[in-house]
């Protein structure tokens, strides 16, 4: 077994505890994402036939593919992440690891996407899927995203910038002190914005990077949520289950650092905006098997 499919056994076992969390609390993506794949795509309203979302958790991107395509697949090494997905009549799910798209038949696609899930998968064998079920002049559009930045949502009161500052400074410590021997190996090559993991020539005519920004206005428990949904944390606990919840450590930064009193944990009102940096890279007209073996 490669370390990639070890790592994509990994993470189908890591999101299966935390699926419920997952569906709650991880940011929608921004129009102007879907946007930006479209035009790179150079897919009209009349040509957006089949989208497929690999890797697609509890449906997130599948969802909004749904309201831009004719019919959706979407498939997840994680049946518990499927169960929690959310459903669309023009959305078909099923189980199924990013290399093995067993139910897709071959030049079908329009446009293959994948979220924040690269770095689970065994890259060799998954481009050569991708490049088998898009059809000539198909897309692949891949993103991803890192720690967010803390900023002050717009229509509050803003938060000083000392605060901004020791919020930031909090959740870095959470993920990379607390948390950080927790994270599987895969995480390093989100950070580094999976560079060098571009499909070569080999496998598509034309490969772009972009960059966009996209985030979520959230009350304090809103932001627990979100660190909850950590595969890290979950490793966290799953090891120490009587130990102190590190959350609890810094819920209790959050709310001195904010200035707020123990009421504000549980506001309904938005208090913080998380604010991410969000990677792309989309490529384009893939390359038919026998001309890539022809490279080789």
């Amino acid at each position: 077994m490669s370390a990639a499919t070890a790592l994509g056994a990994r993470g189908a076992e890591l999101f299966r505890a935390q699926a419920a969390l997952y569906a709650s609390h991880r940011p929608s993506y921004p129009d102007d994402l879907f946007e930006t794949v479209l035009s790179f795509a150079g897919l009209g309203p009349g040509e957006r036939r089949l989208a497929l979302d690999v890797a697609t958790g509890t449906g997130q991107v599948a969802t909004a593919l749904a309201g831009r395509f004719d019919a959706v697949l979407a498939c997840d090494a994680s049946q518990q992440q499927l169960e929690h997905a959310e459903q669309r009549p023009n959305i078909t799910y099923f189980l199924s690891p990013a290399e093995r798209l067993d139910r897709v038949a071959d030049g079908s696609v329009d446009l293959l996407t994948v979220a924040q899930a690269l770095h689970w998968f065994d890259l060799p064998a998954f481009y050569a899927e991708a490049r088998r079920v898009l059809r000539p002049g198909g897309t692949l559009a891949v993103w991803g995203y890192g720690l967010p930045l803390i900023a002050s949502p717009p229509g509050r009161p803003p938060h000083p910038p000392a605060t901004l500052a020791a919020l930031h400074r909090a959740m870095h410590e959470l993920h990379t002190c607390t948390l950080g021997a927790m994270w599987d190996p895969g995480r390093e090559l989100v950070w580094n914005c999976y560079r060098g993991l571009e499909p070569g020539a080999e496998h598509f005519a034309s490969v772009e990077r972009h960059d966009l920004r996209m985030h979520k206005d959230v009350s304090m428990a809103g932001a627990l949520g979100f660190l909850s949904s950590w595969s890290a944390y979950n490793t966290f606990r799953r090891q120490h289950p009587d130990g102190p919840d590190p959350l609890a450590a810094f819920r209790r930064q959050l709310l001195e650092a904010a200035g707020l009193g123990e009421e504000g944990a549980h506001s309904p009102e938005p208090v913080l905006r998380l604010d991410w940096n969000v990677f792309m890279i989309l490529a384009k007209e893939p390359v038919p098997p026998q001309a890539a073996g022809q490279q080789a």
